[in-house]
């Protein structure tokens, strides 16, 4: 999928259901969310993607609410962009900076935030840069 296709997406569901809220759109996709404060500290999140069963958004409990409105927002890119041949979306360092994950970072920014809260525009934004202004809002829950 193109960028600008992402960030539309993005945009178009925060208007169009008028929340930027993950886990209210995950539900209106029939997408499941289930906080676990069973996971490591170092798993954040990830998605489970499989025929016939809904798809499973699981979110480490362990951090902050804010933190969880940014890990859904990530995970909720990977259930609408991407396709059951990739069925358990973890980052791993294989697959950090390939394309879906760059897909997820940006679905999550064109989610959360408006374009004028940078001075850069979203789609110029490198990977790397979109995972910063992601993981800068993600904090363990002391």
């Amino acid at each position: 999928m193109k960028a600008k296709d992402v960030k539309k997406l993005a945009e178009d569901l925060r208007e169009n259901y008028n929340t930027r809220d993950p886990f209210k759109l995950a539900e209106r996709f029939g997408i499941r969310v289930v906080v676990s404060e069973m996971l490591p500290v170092d798993r954040k999140a990830y998605t489970i993607k499989s025929d016939n069963y809904p798809t499973i958004i699981i979110i480490n409990g362990r951090y902050e609410r804010r933190s969880q409105m940014v890990l859904c927002a990530h995970e909720l890119g990977h259930a609408l962009l991407h396709s059951d041949d990739i069925n358990n979306f973890a980052v791993t360092s294989k697959n950090a900076f390939r394309n879906v994950e760059y897909e997820a970072n940006l679905f999550a920014v064109s989610l959360l935030f408006n374009e004028s809260d940078f001075n850069i525009k979203v789609l110029n934004m490198s990977n790397y840069l979109l995972k910063q202004v992601l993981d800068y809002n993600i904090v363990v829950e002391e």
